[in-house]
């Protein structure tokens, strides 16, 4: 496994990468499903990722595999300075806070080029059920109810988010890290995609 990474710089495809590479990719999609189904988002559980199988992806995939522990996405951008596998996914993908960018109609000198646009709950959700399987995938046994929440600390997508998105999504990695994973599902499926005041407490109406 030592060679994984100079395999992938030559973008060769061998056994063992296709192998490897749909093996992981589906135990993920598999792991995300389960999470989705206990927060009741039957239908996104059934529906994510499956770009990952279009060949876009899927080529680039086999290709920069990186053994399992290392997305290929990082493994292109080694060789590349880019993830066409990444563009690819990320404007198919309504769970990734990249989805949710757009520009600015009139930018002036002190407005932002882009905009980042609040994601609807649901895309929220189940961007909190993907970071957690990524990283049950990534870290294998070293993974606790911790992990997700360490990784967007030790990153800077916050600030490429808007601000209520990024509010929400650290909030509920929280309940995971203190309260674990049963918590936080309990959390999500009675509470947050019910509509409830992530700043009260209190939980919104549900009529019109």
């Amino acid at each position: 496994m030592g060679n994984e990474n100079s395999s992938g710089r030559e973008g060769t495809i061998t056994p063992d990468k296709l192998f490897g590479h749909l093996k992981t990719i589906t135990e993920h999609k598999i792991l995300v499903a389960k999470h989705c189904f206990a927060i009741g988002l039957y239908r996104q559980g059934i529906m994510h990722d499956l770009s990952k199988y279009m060949p876009t992806e899927l080529l680039n995939g086999f290709k920069f595999y990186q053994g399992g522990t290392r997305s290929p996405n990082n493994g292109e951008r080694d060789v590349k300075g880019y993830s066409e596998a990444w563009m690819h996914h990320k404007g198919r993908n309504r769970h990734h806070y990249e989805y949710w960018t757009d520009y600015a109609q009139n930018p002036s000198a002190s407005e932002t080029l882009i905009v980042y646009v609040k994601m609807p709950r649901r895309y929220v959700a189940e961007m909190v059920m993907d970071r957690m399987a990524a990283s049950k995938i990534y870290l294998k046994d070293k993974y606790t109810d911790r992990s997700p929440l360490e990784y967007l600390q030790r990153g800077r997508s916050r600030s490429l988010m808007h601000p209520e998105t990024a509010q929400e999504l650290e909030r509920l990695l929280t309940i995971l890290a203190e309260r674990g994973e049963k918590e936080l599902f309990r959390f999500i499926r009675c509470y947050y995609l019910r509509g409830g005041d992530m700043k009260t407490g209190r939980r919104k109406s549900l009529t019109k």
